[in-house]
């Protein structure tokens, strides 16, 4: 950098870079510059990339308290390195060329405190014919305090200069000003009126101009300017704002100066607003109630909020709800409606129908008012979100006006449709006709519309029936137009007034129909001597008529395959269940032929137990087609994780996968959100169904592969999640894709003629897709395999932080050839507070841990995948505790089953095992397990899980009604060591519930069809024993009703719970934990 050189210009000490002086252009612009600004200081410079500083005045180095050395040292000669704060855009290279004008910005004094500053910017050349900048600066202390005081209140500042007029002659916007809006500075956002004005939102922009105008013009000062308006943001939205200012006359009241303020005020605007419109919707909502009020329905009480005279009387002297609704009925309902309306009002009907989920609940009756019929509607609403069956809200609204109105409207509708057919079929009709003269052989063509004729308008009668004859034939006779419309053929189709001869026609290439007709007018010596021929196009009715004979056809065919593809599927249900049913028979009959060899009766009952695994599918396959078909199922909504879809996924096929060998991996892709709620057991059995057809299809010893990806979405609370199953297995035809949703379909294959199935499975697949409003796609080819992608949307349920205070920071090392699962698993780690790293073999893993235990930085837990090339988790874990020893810990990542390595691996050292994919609760609960020294819990034998449990001393009644399940569930919960006493219907059940002192049963399993009396019947009844005797005892449905309106009701007759038959022990075990 260039040596300053001090020279006097000006009396006023200017200070050279490169010892150049102004020349007297330049100190002319300098001193326009100064005037501007009531001289502080300058500078000049050139338009370089640093914006290089030439000259500045002694007077700029005093005001912001430098020496010449210390601007020197601080600038490095740029007049960048002057400002300070978000306001520099206008130090960019192209910006700062094309400003021109005042400005403003923040300078570093020589202390560091940045300051307000108002500059102003014009051009000059130097004597070396460079084009050069000069900035007159102006430090405003007040304008600094008013900065600062803005900042606090989130407010700008904007001011106007005034001519003696009192005209507004300069105008000044801040730079908090432009940024509230969008903008930068002067050059996209100029110093004039307009760069505001034509902002403003057109319903605001008259009454805020006018606002400012007779602030302006009011000499009083009586008249403030303080308003609130919309203004166009630069991303073309609108927001609110307050604007308000202070003036500054001279004597004879003429405004000098406007100073003002600028908020923005868009939220507090929006919320005004929409409490107004809350408001004036709940007033629109209710003025047509005739009464409001609350009810306690479990307390028999009421209070309302709103009565009008005519019904005060009743609830001034009612003291109870059910007081109230009698007096309702006695003097009010008319006789016909009385019933009905006793039903809705009973308060077992309404808990009822809250617990059902019902929001709102209606009924209208006809009641008399001082005399007079009048016809209202009774709604009545849940009351409480956490207690909707206790509380309701009831509103009584006098509909009689508004139904007339409807009917009147409805009757009117009706008549002008009707006048509208009957006016639209008469001008088709004659809009357009012509009088024939069949004596004279001529016609004429006469139009209504004005519309142009088909033909001549007038001309021989011959000459027309050529024109038709050349482009129409008849429809459905084999004689031609020109012979059926000709003069002597007309004659003889009408020989009287009251004769009308009609005939159809059409183009050649039958697209277009028409219907033709001649009325007699008039007759010459009893020859038929005028006609009137009129034309109307019968297209469209003739075409729908052609398609319905169509869709007929269609119809009929598709009802002979629907037919044939049942038959069909009959003779497979016939093969496919006997089959099974073969085995369970012929494997009874061996087993009981060596009873005496415990082996073979074992091998037999293994084959048993999996014919019966696969009836009870097909059966359940074919019932939930019927109840799709039949429109009864219904979705539920519960809250599961998708760590345990998988789980149970896995447990459902691990043995078919194992069976065949295949090759089983789970991918998660971007999993965020783990905890949903959704209906878990019908998600599961989609990828169920899709699952086993890919472990069917598949040759042994293929790839199949499930990943879970989460979409992302626009909603804070629904999740989007694509399940996508591929398998490299048999594939599909493109022909039986088409199909392939359809009931009662399989692929017409000899490889697949061996493997059994109903032919429902995608059909009930995509009807449960369909239901949750998700979407499946197929892509499959022919010896290649098969690739499903399910897309579902699913409630996210609020998820509890992951973070482990004890872990954070903490170093772990995760150890797997797989780079992808590498960077996933340090990924979930960070995102739970954790310091992780990976490495992609064992034999870098041991490097790692030396390396690290000689620092004295041991990491903290090691997760090691089992399989490895070279060395394997196993082998890795060894030889980290031969060289570390046994102060850290080890888990390892294995696939679904590790009881094969399970004993060698703990032997080597392995502290916990994590079953892949890693969902993040997965890892985060081993870890958790590791800080507490807590051993992971085996889940795989589920009846020794209950054969475990010690519920010794405790009264269970199984009731139920088929001897061999009585024995299966007692012999089950008797490992328990639960004393069991049995009931074989609902009557016997209730009887031994009132013969017992309260609390001698702690548990209930109830089946529900049983004869005499079922088990709603049993439960309704139980809970409403006297002396509360069996209100508080458990009650579990145990039955074969498994579907979803089952469970609804049994908790609607009291049940607290419900388990399917065939018994699912880990639930089983789950519900026995919790009600014992």
């Amino acid at each position: 950098m260039k040596m300053f050189n001090k020279e006097k210009q000006s009396e006023n000490n200017i200070f050279s870079l490169d010892n150049t002086k102004l020349n007297e252009n330049c100190q002319k612009i300098v001193q326009d510059a100064v005037s501007e600004l009531n001289i502080v200081g300058f500078m000049t410079g050139y338009y370089d990339e640093n914006l290089t500083i030439t000259q500045v005045s002694s007077h700029m180095l005093k005001n912001l308290g430098y020496t010449f050395e210390e601007f020197q040292k601080k600038t490095s000669g740029s007049l960048r390195n002057l400002f300070y704060g978000e306001n520099q855009t206008f130090l960019e290279y192209d910006r700062f060329q094309r400003l021109q004008g005042c400005g403003e910005g923040q300078m570093l004094m020589s202390d560091g405190t940045p300051v307000f500053v108002r500059m102003c910017k014009k051009d000059a050349i130097a004597d070396d014919g460079k084009q050069v900048w000069v900035l007159s600066v102006q430090i405003d202390w007040m304008q600094q305090n008013l900065k600062l005081i803005n900042n606090v209140i989130h407010s700008a500042m904007w001011r106007f200069d005034c001519d003696k007029s009192g005209n507004i002659k300069e105008v000044y916007w801040s730079h908090e000003f432009r940024t509230m809006l969008g903008y930068h500075d002067i050059l996209d956002f100029p110093n004039k009126l307009e760069s505001w004005a034509d902002l403003l939102h057109p319903e605001d922009k008259e009454a805020t101009l006018t606002l400012l105008e007779q602030a302006i013009q009011d000499k009083t000062d009586s008249v403030k300017y303080d308003c609130e308006y919309r203004l166009k943001m630069k991303d073309g939205s609108y927001q609110w704002f307050r604007a308000n200012a202070e003036t500054t006359r001279r004597l004879d009241g003429t405004v000098r100066l406007i100073v003002g303020t600028f908020i923005n005020i868009d939220k507090r605007k929006q919320s005004e607003m929409k409490a107004q419109r809350n408001e004036a919707f709940h007033r629109a909502y209710t003025e047509g109630n005739i009464c409001e009020y609350y009810v306690n329905l479990k307390d028999n009480s009421f209070e309302s909020l709103k009565v009008e005279d005519s019904l005060l009387e009743i609830f001034e002297k009612s003291h109870t709800w059910d007081e109230l609704i009698q007096a309702y009925l006695d003097n009010y309902v008319v006789d016909e409606d009385k019933e009905a309306v006793s039903h809705f009002y009973n308060r077992n009907f309404i808990v009822e129908k809250l617990s059902e989920g019902s929001k709102e609940i209606t009924l209208e009756c006809r009641i008399r008012i001082k005399g007079e019929e009048r016809l209202v509607r009774n709604v009545l609403m849940r009351g409480e979100k956490n207690d909707g069956s206790r509380y309701a809200m009831i509103f009584v609204r006098d509909i009689t006006e508004a139904r007339k109105e409807m009917e009147n409207i409805l009757e009117l509708t009706r008549k002008n449709d009707a006048m509208d057919l009957l006016l639209q079929g008469t001008m088709r009709l004659v809009s357009r006709f012509a009088m024939c003269n069949l004596e004279d052989d001529t016609y004429k063509f006469y139009s209504l519309h004005g519309k142009t004729p088909p033909y001549d308008a007038y001309g021989t009668y011959h000459d027309l029936i050529r024109r038709i004859a050349s482009r129409y034939k008849v429809v459905a006779k084999d004689e031609t137009i020109d012979k059926v419309i000709s003069a002597d053929h007309i004659r003889g189709m009408i020989r009287s007034m009251d004769d009308i001869y009609k005939l159809e026609y059409c183009t050649e290439d039958e697209k277009n129909f028409k219907s033709m007709a001649f009325i007699p007018l008039s007759w010459k010596d009893g020859v038929l001597e005028k006609v009137l021929l009129i034309s109307q196009d019968t297209t469209q009715e003739k075409l729908a008529e052609i398609e319905s004979r169509i869709a007929l056809k269609e119809a009929y065919e598709a009802a002979n395959k629907a037919n044939r593809s049942k038959t069909e599927f009959l003779s497979n249900m016939s093969h496919d269940i006997r089959t099974p049913m073969n085995a369970i028979v012929g494997m009874t009959a061996i087993a009981g032929a060596n009873i005496d060899h415990p082996d073979r009766v074992i091998d037999c009952l293994g084959k048993i137990t999996k014919s019966s695994r696969h009836l009870l599918g097909l059966i359940n396959e074919v019932l939930d087609m019927s109840r799709i078909e039949n429109g009864k199922i219904e979705l539920t909504e519960e809250d599961f994780n998708l760590d345990e879809l998988v789980d149970n996924l896995i447990a459902m096929t691990r043995s078919e996968i194992e069976a065949h060998h295949h090759n089983f991996e789970v991918q998660l892709n971007k999993i965020e959100h783990e905890y949903v709620r959704g209906d878990s057991l019908r998600v599961q059995q989609i990828f169920t169904n899709i699952m086993s057809n890919a472990i069917k299809y598949t040759p042994d010893g293929g790839k199949i592969l499930f990943s879970i990806t989460e979409k992302p979405t626009t909603s804070l609370d629904i999740g989007c999640y694509e399940f996508v199953i591929q398998d490299n297995g048999m594939g599909m035809s493109e022909e039986f894709q088409k199909v392939m949703f359809d009931p009662f379909t399989r692929e017409d294959d000899k490889r697949i003629s061996e493997i059994q199935g109903t032919g429902l499975g995608m059909a009930i697949t995509r009807n449960i897709v369909n239901m949750m409003n998700g979407n499946i796609k197929v892509e499959s080819k022919l010896g290649k395999g098969s690739r499903f992608t399910v897309t579902i949307f699913l409630r996210l349920r609020d998820e509890k932080s992951e973070t482990i205070d004890e872990l954070v920071n903490l170093p772990v090392l995760v150890v797997d050839d797989d780079k992808t699962c590498c960077e996933g698993t340090v990924a979930t780690l960070n995102e739970i507070g954790i310091d992780g790293e990976w490495v992609l073999s064992g034999k870098e893993a041991v490097e790692r841990a030396v390396k690290r235990h000689e620092n004295g930085n041991d990491y903290f837990v090691y997760i090691i995948d089992w399989q490895m090339p070279g060395m394997d988790g196993i082998e890795t874990t060894r030889q980290i505790r031969q060289k570390i020893g046994p102060d850290v810990s080890v888990i390892v990542l294995t696939s679904y089953d590790y009881t094969k390595i399970e004993e060698e691996a703990k032997a080597a050292g392995v502290d916990e095992f994590i079953s892949k994919p890693l969902f993040r609760s997965r890892l985060t609960a081993a870890l958790q397990k590791i800080i507490s020294g807590k051993p992971s819990q085996d889940a795989r034998d589920y009846l020794k899980n209950i054969a475990a449990s010690d519920y010794t001393g405790k009264k269970i009644l199984l009731v139920e009604d088929n001897e061999l399940n009585r024995e299966v569930a007692a012999e089950i919960i008797g490992m328990t060591g639960a004393e069991i006493e049995m009931a074989v219907n609902g009557k016997e059940a209730v009887d031994k519930v009132a013969d017992h002192p309260n609390g001698y049963y702690d548990l209930v399993f109830m089946d529900v069809q049983m004869p005499i009396m079922n088990g709603y019947e049993a439960a309704t009844a139980i809970r409403s024993l006297p002396k509360h005797k069996g209100e508080l005892l458990p009650i579990v449905a145990m039955t074969a009703n498994a579907f979803t309106e089952d469970v609804i009701l049994a908790k609607s007759a009291g049940m607290n719970e419900h388990i399917a038959k065939p018994l699912d022990m880990e639930k089983l075990n789950r519900m026995l934990h919790e009600w014992m």
